[in-house]
């Protein structure tokens, strides 16, 4: 659940008001503190924390206590373990000193001794510390994604995690000298639009959709939508566009392996744990040979799982299963390939 948003501030941090100007010196950390509802999100934000608190003695009672949110900004190390430097996991431990540990990391340790301390006595010793575990699970960061239409505030102790699978990591773009980066569904348009690729629309997962490639051509996009999904999309894009999800876009590739050429199929996306997983059957056909009258078409098939790619042609797609088409399956002086596709949801 996002936290509430906090109001405007003034320029030093603080709510307006002339006699709070002259009292607030200026803070070590920058920090805003939300009594009400949050106006805006925080823009520059190292850690959101959030606590309940009663009204104030002033104010009339409410029927539920309120929220409030603070936005502190605060060196990353103070967040992290002193054994593995990642993020502090509870049940957390500290020396007298101060120094912090994981609980995972000081059960690894052959003594209870600090490890930075080194050999200083009782005063090195780790002791378990509750009030850290509360605070630092109260520690919430916002997704390095949001740009990309991830609106998701983690526990920082899970960032890691949430950034290998989160749905709205972006894609990169694989033509030379283009940085542009974006999630799927528009990088596909980016595709199309700036780059001339072509792109086939498939009517629904399980459909079977007839296409001819050359043997020497560029990366094809194919874009699954089913009507009832893309109905639903087109109302969710008039509602927010940035949580609107678009189509499931594919990536088919056409490479040069010898005398053959290699078909495979990749879903365009970051994270494959973000989403469903896809099976692909593959098919290429060309007409029997001559003088071969009343025999049947040649045909090659290949069914596997589809992998993923956050740029088309890179190695997830070079490495995954492909079918190998014989020159004898190639038509015309383009040496075009008549092939068949079929995706669908595993």
């Amino acid at each position: 659940m996002r936290p509430p948003r906090p109001p405007s501030m003034g320029s030093d941090g603080a709510p307006g008001g002339e006699g709070a100007k002259e009292e607030q010196q200026q803070p070590l950390y920058p920090l805003a503190v939300n009594n009400g509802r949050q106006e805006s999100k925080p823009r520059v934000a190292g850690v959101i924390v959030s606590f309940k608190a009663r009204p104030a003695v002033a104010a009339p009672a409410p029927a539920l206590p309120r929220r409030l949110t603070t936005v502190l900004v605060v060196d990353k190390a103070r967040l992290c373990c002193s054994l593995c430097s990642l993020a502090l996991k509870r049940p957390i431990y500290q020396c007298a000193v101060g120094h912090l540990a994981c609980g995972g990391c000081r059960t690894k340790l052959s003594t209870n001794a600090c490890r930075t301390c080194g050999d200083g006595g009782a005063a090195s010793a780790y002791a378990l510390c509750p009030g850290l575990d509360i605070f630092y699970g109260e520690l919430h960061l916002q997704c390095p994604y949001e740009p990309y239409g991830c609106k998701s505030y983690i526990p920082y102790y899970r960032a890691a995690s949430h950034q290998s699978a989160c749905e709205h990591a972006p894609c990169l773009c694989p033509e030379p000298g283009c940085a542009f980066a974006a999630p799927p569904q528009v990088l596909l348009a980016h595709l199309v639009d700036a780059h001339s690729w072509p792109a086939h629309k498939i009517p629904r997962f399980g459909a079977i959709h007839a296409l001819r490639v050359p043997a020497a051509g560029p990366d094809r996009l194919l874009v699954v939508a089913e009507e009832a999904e893309a109905e639903e999309e087109a109302a969710a894009a008039e509602d927010d566009d940035d949580d609107a999800e678009g189509p499931a876009v594919f990536v088919l590739s056409v490479r040069a392996r010898g005398e053959a050429t290699a078909v495979s199929v990749a879903c365009l996306r970051a994270n494959a744990r973000a989403g469903p997983q896809y099976r692909c059957v593959l098919w290429a056909m060309a007409p029997a040979p001559r003088g071969a009258a009343g025999r049947a078409g040649r045909r090659l098939c290949m069914e596997t799982d589809v992998p993923s790619c956050a740029q088309p042609g890179e190695s997830a797609v070079e490495d995954g299963m492909w079918l190998g088409v014989a020159p004898v399956m190639m038509l015309g002086a383009s040496r075009e390939i008549h092939l068949s596709v079929l995706i669908d949801k595993l």
